[in-house]
């Protein structure tokens, strides 16, 4: 008798066992399906993001005819302004510049998306989760089209003192990638997407004011022109709010469906769209 109710607690203490690994596992389960989801929408936000320009309406094409218009008309200020941001530098000043610079830098979206994905994923809390992965897919998009820019540009930093209209296209070297303002771009692109996402008008204006500190900062510290600025804020900001916004939610025009799956040949996955 004594084995039999022995024999029957082990068996209950092992089912309960199973179950909570089971439970374990289809959690773990859920939590991978939930990134790889993400991951989907990441891919499908970044192909709207770069068409965008083929859907743009009227109101899209004057912002950017504004953007355009307002870059070029600093440019003939770029060195008068550049001498005015050397004057009267101090320890308040740079320290102020230090904060700025550490705003725009790309270790400061990557900690805060990255804790901000982290908490809504495991608490389940999907609408921190998702902005979570729209400062990802903010800082990604804007930082490519920045950079990219950068590169085709070649534009020289005004430390070089070779002036803001020496030009050496497609380069990699450091001085001569000024145009326009990565730093500037990630602090717009976190800005706007937490802006969007908080709704609070105190936190926009604390946010969007972080944001300029790092754009006076960049031109403070000498790294770039006026309008390298200008035409980076224009970029995060934008790429920011669309990501962001009920903008893309709307864009019923941008549809995107893809497969991935392995090659009959040989090893390898295929990408079809």
């Amino acid at each position: 008798m004594k084995f039999h109710i022995a024999l029957i607690i082990v068996s209950l203490l092992s089912l309960s066992s199973l179950q909570n690994d089971s439970y374990a596992q289809v959690k773990d389960l859920s939590i991978i399906n939930t990134i790889g989801n993400d991951f989907k929408t990441s891919f499908c936000d970044g192909i709207c993001t770069f068409t965008s320009p083929a859907r743009f309406n009227g109101s899209d094409w004057l912002k950017t005819g504004a953007t355009i218009i307002s870059t070029a008309a600093f440019m003939p200020f770029d060195k008068d302004i550049r001498k005015e941001f050397a004057k009267n530098h101090n320890s308040t000043k740079d320290k102020i510049a230090d904060a700025g610079n550490g705003y725009g830098n790309l270790i400061t979206p990557v900690a805060l998306g990255t804790g901000i994905y982290s908490y809504g994923l495991f608490f389940k809390d999907d609408y921190v989760r998702e902005t979570g992965r729209m400062i990802f897919e903010a800082v990604l998009f804007s930082g490519i089209i920045t950079n990219a820019t950068k590169v085709i540009a070649g534009r020289s930093r005004p430390y070089t003192e070779r002036g803001p209209n020496f030009y050496t296209m497609f380069t990699l070297d450091d001085g001569s990638v000024s145009f326009p303002s990565a730093h500037v771009t990630v602090a717009f692109a976190l800005s706007s997407v937490l802006a969007n996402r908080i709704h609070n008008v105190y936190a926009s204006i604390g946010l969007y004011s972080l944001s300029t500190v790092t754009a006076l900062s960049r031109l403070y510290t000498d790294y770039h022109w006026t309008s390298d600025v200008v035409i980076g804020a224009a970029i995060g900001y934008f790429v920011g709010d669309y990501i962001s916004s009920d903008r893309k939610k709307g864009d019923s025009k941008c549809k995107v469906s893809y497969n991935i799956y392995p090659t009959i040949n040989g090893l390898g996955m295929n990408l079809t769209f």
